[in-house]
């Protein structure tokens, strides 16, 4: 028996809160961000979270419960909420290269909290997931709407707004590889 990787509610004596178990034994949490390792084994789940201690959970009905490792009286709960989607799963912590009409192409990062990372441009950027589409804002301004095309692991569209390239020209995205999700 495995556990699906994606999306799980995380409990304990002062909330609530998501993590996500990562393909490759990788566990992530956004709100405690910390690089953390995941390993199921005979119904029990066992987390290193780094800073955050070491946690032992077993599969109980369709939950799991345990607590910290070595004191299970400090209680832990987890509940799978969603697997990933396929596009998630592609995106999420990854590096891309963007290439744009004759220009040099760059590389280009989409982090694990939803960040949009391009090394050269300074600034704040996001990303989301609509679908097949890949929205990325560069600003309050500006969007560019990219479509995946899972099957090559690319991304392409017209862009009237990426800083980078020339005016509206197109681009396009190659996957390279996946980053770890706690990349700062």
């Amino acid at each position: 028996m495995s556990l699906p990787t994606g999306y799980y509610a995380f409990e304990w004596s002062g909330g609530t809160f998501e993590v996500q178990l990562r393909p490759g034994g990788e566990f992530w949490c956004p709100r405690f961000a910390a690089p953390a390792t995941w390993q199921f084994s005979g119904g029990t789940l066992a987390i290193d979270w780094g800073k955050y201690g070491e946690y032992v959970l077993r599969l109980s009905g369709d939950a799991l419960a345990g607590g910290a490792r070595g004191n299970e009286s400090d209680w832990r709960k987890m509940r799978f909420l969603r697997a990933f989607t396929p596009q998630e799963a592609l995106v999420s912590a990854s590096v891309w290269r963007l290439r744009s009409g004759d220009e040099e192409p760059l590389l280009v990062q989409f982090r694990a909290d939803g960040r949009f990372v391009c090394p050269s441009r300074a600034g704040t950027f996001s990303y989301r997931l609509e679908g097949d589409s890949v929205l990325i804002e560069w600003d309050s301004l500006s969007n560019d709407r990219l479509q995946l095309d899972m099957a090559a692991k690319a991304m392409a569209g017209s862009t009237l707004c990426c800083p980078l390239c020339a005016a509206s020209s197109a681009v396009r995205l190659e996957y390279v590889e996946r980053l770890p999700a706690d990349v700062p």
